[in-house]
């Protein structure tokens, strides 16, 4: 009958992750996700678009749009008899690299770009970044089709275990990469530092930054411009809550002075469609933090840095008295999330075209709709592959965005699976970083999966899977990362949000997160009866001035192994999104409304 191939591009995730801006972190994704469409174009070229299994597209033209969703790092087709299954995945492979080698030749030659890059080391690095693995057994039927994908995924497994390792073609003596550390930076600047920096700022650069080929690529690739930054999330609730006050006209009147001083390097272009109507598209939006301002070498004249923070603190004072939150807030949400139990139901598909079908239930159903999701919540999607998300989001609109996403995928894959003998469709974990803007954005994604991690494995004795984990890195304090199942009741951004609203109206005293943490930590160390425990913290919360709805509602929210110190977690967690939400000027909801959320 013929052959199943699988192909695999990567590295994923030190590709993806090895940025110190989020448009590199968008450009790797975009990246990877354009080189396995140009793999899976040669293939669908060669056998026919209805042979691809994953992606599945109707013909090939459908493939660019089926790359605007994300096209994962994994390729699946059938190879009829008679074609040559390993020379089409070398093919598929070499297709890839090749797309990444024109794109850099088109970057790296560019007139601004040309005199500043070591043309060689450079292109030779983009050649060499790419990995590409390819597997295939033979297909002799349709009934076999199970099997046989399940040998050729464990066959790929081991290929890619197997790695080849090539002496390196572009070492030479330079900086090594201010990104990764691995790779020899190819750029050509003046000796001079102060000149160089002037160099490096007319290429988008940073001070003292070092690039390697593949990093330049990132930096440069020209959709990536337009993505959202980090300070970008956390500044926008407080740009929603001075539209609700109708206060623009005074942010806007402060950026065009604070842009007269920085001069041009005030100046941006960031088309992205969160930031439509906003000034951010137009104005630098580090010039609403105050610690930012010394970034702006124009600012480093007499008196300059002193006038710009006048105008700052000018501002919030008018701000302070229509009563609206400032100066911005500093954190922002970046979200990672993994469907669960794909392998298992892709196990349950008998033959090539139920799997085709689904490849395209997830790409259309799914994929396709996650950067509208993420959009409509005031959120940037840096990745979006097959089940695979990330995504920044504000801080006021992140659980919404969350339980959004979840919803959604629940909706397709019930829909994709229906009729198949499964206990339960797939289902989606996602992991929920509450991270501060200025904090390394490895640091941020790092947390992100370990956040997606916990709700994926859940913690000794908890049910896996189908789980939000919600993880906060203060400045100042200890981590927290708090873990809820999608089917509890009540869910977990329910939860957060119910006690974000009470923080906000002041019904809940600060210090009782405190107390209820103490006691917890107590417990444990002393090992406590659970009797004891649950009734010592409604004591302590039978004598707070609170409501007495309150209390009793927060009292219910104590049963389970973890309650007393999940409770506590949980109150200190809701509090940055409570500052949020205040900021944003979003209404407090009664019971009933939260209730149907």
């Amino acid at each position: 009958m013929g052959s199943l191939l699988a192909v695999s591009l990567g590295p994923v995730q030190d590709f993806i992750a090895t940025a110190r801006r989020t448009r590199d972190l968008f450009a790797g994704s975009r990246l990877l996700s354009e080189a396995a469409q140009a793999a899976a174009e040669a293939l669908a070229q060669a056998v026919g678009p209805e042979k691809l299994i994953f992606p599945a597209p109707d013909s090939v033209d459908e493939l660019g749009a089926l790359g605007e969703a994300g096209i994962a790092n994994v390729l699946l087709a059938f190879i009829p008899e008679g074609q040559d299954p390993s020379g089409l995945g070398q093919r598929a492979v070499e297709a890839a690299r090749a797309y990444l080698v024109k794109k850099a030749q088109e970057l790296f030659t560019a007139e601004k770009h040309a005199p500043y890059v070591e043309q060689g080391a450079a292109l030779a690095q983009v050649q060499d970044l790419l990995e590409g693995y390819y597997a295939y057994v033979p297909l002799a039927s349709e009934a076999d089709y199970p099997q046989a994908r399940g040998r050729l995924m464990a066959l790929l497994a081991a290929r890619k275990n197997t790695r080849n390792f090539s002496p390196v073609s572009w070492g030479r003596e330079a900086f090594k990469s201010s990104l990764d550390g691995a790779r020899e930076s190819v750029l050509l600047l003046p000796d001079d530092p102060k000149q160089a920096d002037r160099v490096r700022l007319e290429l988008g650069l940073r001070r003292g930054e070092y690039l390697s080929g593949p990093d330049l690529l990132k930096r440069w690739w020209p959709t990536a411009h337009g993505f959202v930054s980090t300070t970008h999330m956390a500044v926008l609730p407080f740009w929603e809550g001075a539209k609700a006050k109708g206060a623009e006209t005074l942010v806007e009147k402060a950026l065009e002075s604070l842009n007269a001083l920085a001069e041009d390097e005030a100046r941006v272009s960031v088309y992205h469609p969160v930031l439509k109507n906003t000034p951010f598209a137009g104005y630098d939006v580090r010039l609403l933090y105050e610690s930012r301002l010394e970034e702006f070498p124009a600012l480093e004249g007499p008196g300059q840095l002193e006038a710009a923070k006048e105008i700052l603190r000018r501002l919030w004072g008018k701000l302070r008295q229509e009563g609206i939150q400032a100066p911005p807030g500093g954190y922002y949400a970046l979200l990672h999330a993994d469907g669960d139990r794909m392998g298992e139901a892709l196990d349950r598909l008998g033959h090539p075209q139920a799997h085709r079908a689904f490849s395209r239930a997830l790409a259309l159903g799914f994929a396709r709709e996650v950067k509208g999701i993420v959009e409509a919540h005031g959120g940037g999607l840096a990745y979006s592959g097959g089940d695979d998300v990330l995504a920044l989001l504000p801080l006021h609109t992140a659980l919404r965005a969350a339980w959004a996403l979840a919803q959604r995928f629940q909706k397709v894959m019930g829909e994709a699976f229906e009729g198949v003998p499964l206990e339960q469709p797939p289902t989606l974990s996602v992991g929920l970083a509450v991270v501060h803007h200025l904090e390394p954005l490895q640091d941020a994604l790092d947390l992100a999966r370990r956040a997606e991690k916990l709700a994926k494995e859940g913690r000794e004795g908890e049910e896996k899977r189908n789980a939000l984990a919600v993880a906060y890195s203060p400045r100042a304090g200890s981590e927290l990362m708090v873990r809820g199942r999608w089917d509890e009741e009540p869910r977990l951004t329910q939860r957060l949000l119910r006690l974000a609203d009470l923080l906000r109206l002041g019904e809940v005293p600060a210090r009782v997160a405190y107390e209820l943490q103490e006691l917890a930590q107590e417990g444990e160390a002393l090992r406590l009866p659970q009797e004891a425990l649950m009734a010592e913290a409604r004591r302590i919360l039978g004598r707070k001035e609170m409501k007495r709805g309150h209390k009793e509602e927060l009292a219910q929210w104590l049963s389970g192994k973890e309650g007393v110190g999940r409770l506590a977690d949980e109150l200190l967690l809701a509090r940055p999104f409570a500052e949020a939400l205040e900021q944003a000027a979003a209404p407090t909801e009664n019971r009933e409304v939260w209730d149907a959320h």
